[in-house]
C-alpha cells in the first residue's frame, strides 16, 4: 500500500503543469488637459473571438491558455487612469460613450525541438458614439522573437505586455478619437 502512494505522489510530481499567464500592462501618460472639458461614459469590451491569450503548439498537440487574471477589468482600469491623467471625466451618465474593444490579444507559440517561435499580436478598436455621430478605429500591433529551447512564460508574458503597452500609447496619443469625443 505504501508502494502505490509513493508512485502515485512520484508521478504526480512529474506531470506537466498548466503555466500561469498573467497581462497586466501598464501605461504612464503625464498629466496634460488634452481631454479637458470632455465628459464621457467609457468601458473596455473583449471581443475576442478566441477566449486564449497563449497558445502553445509542440508537434501535433495545442494548448491554449486564458490569461491568470482579468484582462478586460485590468485594461478597463489602466486606460481610465490614462485618460483622466489628460483631464478627461469619467461620467456613466453622459450621452456620450466611448468604448475600446479587445480585438485581438494573444501570443501564438511554436515549440519545437530546440527552439522556440512567438508571434504576439495585438489590436484594440476605440468606437465613441455621441448625438452627433460616431467614431471607429482599430490600433494593432504584431511582434516575434525566436528563443532557444523551451518556451520561457516570463519572456512572453514580458513582451506580450510591452506589444500591449505600445499599441496603447499609440491609442492615447492618437487625436482624432479624441477630436470625435470634443465634438
Amino acid at each position: 500500500m505504501r508502494f502505490i502512494i509513493v508512485a502515485v505522489l512520484f508521478l504526480a510530481g512529474c506531470a506537466s503543469t498548466t503555466p500561469n499567464f498573467i497581462l497586466a500592462p501598464q501605461v504612464f501618460i503625464s498629466q496634460s488637459n488634452q481631454l479637458q472639458q470632455s465628459r464621457f461614459a467609457f468601458n473596455v469590451s473583449d471581443q475576442r473571438g478566441v477566449p486564449y491569450t497563449l497558445r502553445l503548439r509542440t508537434d501535433d498537440k495545442v494548448q491554449q491558455l486564458k490569461a491568470s487574471n482579468d484582462i478586460r477589468a485590468h485594461l478597463e482600469q489602466t486606460l481610465a487612469q490614462a485618460l483622466s491623467a489628460q483631464g478627461a471625466v469619467l461620467d456613466s451618465n453622459s450621452n456620450t460613450q466611448m468604448t475600446v474593444k479587445i480585438a485581438q490579444l494573444q501570443a501564438l507559440v511554436e515549440q519545437r525541438t530546440l527552439e522556440h517561435a512567438v508571434t504576439n499580436q495585438v489590436a484594440l478598436t476605440v468606437s465613441i458614439q455621441t448625438p452627433q455621430g460616431s467614431f471607429s478605429k482599430t490600433y494593432s500591433g504584431d511582434s516575434s522573437f525566436n528563443a532557444p529551447f523551451k518556451m520561457d512564460v516570463a519572456a512572453v508574458e514580458r513582451e506580450l505586455r510591452v506589444l500591449t503597452e505600445q499599441v496603447l500609447v499609440q491609442l492615447l496619443q492618437d487625436t482624432s478619437w479624441q477630436n470625435a469625443i470634443r465634438n
